[in-house]
């Protein structure tokens, strides 16, 4: 009677650890699978979008970085703010005017405050406040995007 016992332990032990090894093997094989796909997939969208690096700047010490934010190819420092921000409000110029930022996340401007949009020039290290509308600086990959509240007066010299 042990012995049987004995002999329908190993057998079920056995067949565990063969079904584990088969169902370990299926389960590394579908994950490879899906990895590649992912691979396929992200360098796919390596055509289609870039990656900016953002810094959202209140002008009372607190600072928030987004960096390697996803956007697609084509998108403004607008498009990104918007992308960044859960309440941006704007107004809408039109032509070469363009869109101006009026408040992010509640802070508005005023009379004496507004929002700002820099760029980190990498070649020449430093900040460049463009003078045109944010909508339409069109985004390249890698870059660094500032938006700050600042003081208009004196005109301020960069986004920190």
């Amino acid at each position: 009677m042990e012995k049987k016992i004995f002999t329908y332990l190993v057998l079920a032990l056995f067949s565990w650890a063969i079904i584990g090894t088969v169902m370990a093997g299926y389960y590394f094989v579908q994950r490879d699978m899906y990895q590649r796909e992912y691979n396929e997939i992200a360098k796919q969208l390596t055509n289609i979008s870039l990656k900016v690096d953002f810094v959202l700047n209140y002008g009372n010490g607190t600072r928030i970085w987004k960096n390697d934010t996803v956007l697609p190819l084509g998108s403004t420092a607008f498009n990104a703010t918007i992308h960044i921000a859960s309440d941006v409000g704007y107004q809408d110029f039109g032509g070469e005017l363009g869109i101006l930022v009026t408040s992010i996340n509640g802070v508005s401007q005023n009379n004496t405050h507004g929002w700002f949009y820099w760029i980190w020039e990498k070649e020449n290290t430093m900040w460049l406040s463009m003078p045109y509308s944010c909508a339409k600086y069109i985004l390249h990959e890698g870059d660094l995007l500032a938006i700050t509240y600042a003081c208009y007066s004196p005109w301020p010299e960069g986004p920190m």
